[in-house]
């Protein structure tokens, strides 16, 4: 079994954890046993499988385990009416909450999961002075799964979890700080096999878990941390007999123009330093990182192994290509998240010398990010008077129709091990403009064939609008270079990325 080690599973994510669905699906669809671990409590957990198509049997969730609710046969819809209050109790229906209350006295908000009609989330329980004393928290599955205990203050006191025949099988404490922020001081399994257990921290529950994954397939088993400030540590404390990988979805170095002499970026700096030795080997995505990480290593006892995070599915190489003369070809794509690194900046500064030579230039934003990052950019939209022609469509999962109707992918980012949504636009024909920054882009994009990359360091962004230009104005080149981009599928098809995998999976026998 190969276990993919990740913090969560939530409804917006990362590329990374569209990279692990990807593989549990490149891997299910070859008969390679494989799963998804994540390590926090989340009452949507499998409300958001549903949503990114991915099954029990896919993932394991640390707290499911320990509550035995990897699977629960019989899902229930959760109504206010289902949590048997107090006939004497008043319940005032709203759209996203009832309150409860007993004559004068607000007893209890009964919270709503967002776009459902009354299904139970969770429920604030009051004290006399309206303080939250207790917050109940229902899985998506229909059942009560964590109790979370406030002072009057509202700060965490302790939180108690729950099987869903309403077991108690865990309990946290929280304590102050030096600086008087609550954190977990004590962690405890109850009844586990028999034994209660405490831990001082989630990374020592984590690697106890991780063991016990190990031990329930018979040992030897494969852990690859994907996550590596959350997943990296806990990996490499496990006592039982695993083999153990780390797997970089980021550049290795704090300095993006220097991956060879930089200090290590800091989630990896335990894993390449003194215990390094306990790795069977590393992952990375590109034949460019594979060669930077080396020559910093300098250790040659640990195999690098390049494994793309992108694998273009057969169900999509399948797909009909689209004739470029039916795409909008003036409309410019980007997609990911919306955090400084990726520079969604600049793309709006382009946008603006673009619209000079080409007025009917459009930028269409898919993804997420702080309200403070968003508004930023939709400010700056309106600085440079082009907020009419970039538009902010928030996250959309399935962007198959956005691929296929789209003229041009467009990406600033300053580093970026391997963009997924970039490999993904260009397996639907779209060709790409990027930065030729570390390292996917530069390995994705054969420039002047299926795209352009611009020399990193153009701050002024004018390279990058005169190459935007330059293919807008010629639809001719831009359907060339679309014939070009659907063989990206080629490269990143099922069958070459597995053979990636069975390299690493050879190495272990």
């Amino acid at each position: 079994m190969i276990y993919f080690l990740n913090e969560y599973l939530m409804g917006l994510n990362s590329g990374l954890e569209y990279t692990e669905i990807n593989r549990i699906k490149l891997l299910k669809n070859n008969h390679v046993p494989a799963k998804i671990v994540t390590r926090d409590y989340n009452q949507e957990l499998h409300r958001n499988m549903k949503t990114l198509g991915v099954e029990d049997d896919d993932m394991v969730n640390m707290f499911d385990y320990f509550q035995h609710a990897e699977h629960i046969e019989t899902p229930k819809v959760l109504k206010t009416i289902d949590l048997n209050l107090p006939k004497a109790y008043e319940i005032d229906q709203g759209a996203d909450f009832s309150r409860v209350t007993d004559g004068d006295r607000v007893v209890a908000d009964v919270h709503f999961a967002d776009g459902t009609y009354g299904q139970v989330a969770y429920v604030n329980y009051f004290d006399a002075y309206m303080n939250i004393a207790k917050t109940e928290f229902y899985d998506w599955r229909g059942f009560k799964s964590m109790d979370k205990y406030f002072t009057p203050t509202g700060a965490p006191v302790a939180e108690f979890i729950f099987t869903p025949e309403g077991k108690r099988v865990y309990e946290s404490y929280y304590m102050n700080d030096v600086n008087g922020n609550p954190v977990n001081s004590l962690l405890k399994l109850i009844d586990y096999k028999g034994e209660d257990y405490n831990f001082d921290n989630l990374d020592e529950l984590f690697t106890f878990f991780l063991d016990e994954l190990n031990r329930r397939d018979g040992s030897h088993q494969t852990f690859i941390a994907d996550r590596p400030a959350q997943t990296n540590t806990p990996m490499m404390n496990m006592v039982t007999l695993a083999h153990k990988y780390v797997s970089l979805p980021i550049v290795h170095g704090v300095d993006p123009h220097d991956q060879v002499h930089s200090a290590f970026d800091p989630a990896y700096a335990t894993v390449f330093g003194p215990r390094i030795d306990e790795l069977d080997g590393i992952i990375v995505m590109t034949q460019a990182q594979k060669r930077d990480l080396s020559k910093h290593l300098n250790h040659p006892q640990t195999p690098i192994y390049v494994i793309p995070g992108a694998v273009v599915l057969n169900s999509t190489r399948n797909e009909p290509h689209v004739l470029y003369r039916n795409r909008v070809q003036d409309r410019l794509l980007f997609v990911g998240r919306l955090t400084p690194d990726k520079q969604v900046d600049r793309l709006i500064r382009a946008v603006q010398i673009i619209s000079q030579k080409i007025p009917s230039v459009t930028l269409d934003i898919y993804g997420y990010g702080s309200a403070e990052d968003v508004n930023g950019l939709k400010k700056l939209a309106q600085d440079l008077k082009v907020d009419q022609l970039v538009h902010f469509k928030g996250f959309v999962y399935d962007l198959t129709t956005v691929y296929n109707q789209a003229g041009l992918f467009v990406s600033a980012s300053r580093s970026d091990a391997m963009p997924l949504a970039m490999v993904e636009a260009m397996a639907h024909g779209l060709p790409a403009v990027a930065y030729a920054s570390h390292y996917g882009p530069s390995e994705i994009i054969d420039d002047k064939q299926n795209g352009r990359l611009i020399a990193e360091g153009d701050e002024d962004v004018f390279l990058f609008s005169r190459a935007v230009i330059d293919l807008l104005s010629d639809p001719d080149l831009l359907a060339k270079y679309s014939d070009k981009a659907y063989e990206i599928g080629d490269r990143y098809s099922e069958e070459h990325v597995l053979a990636d995998w069975q390299l690493l999976l050879e190495h272990e026998k």
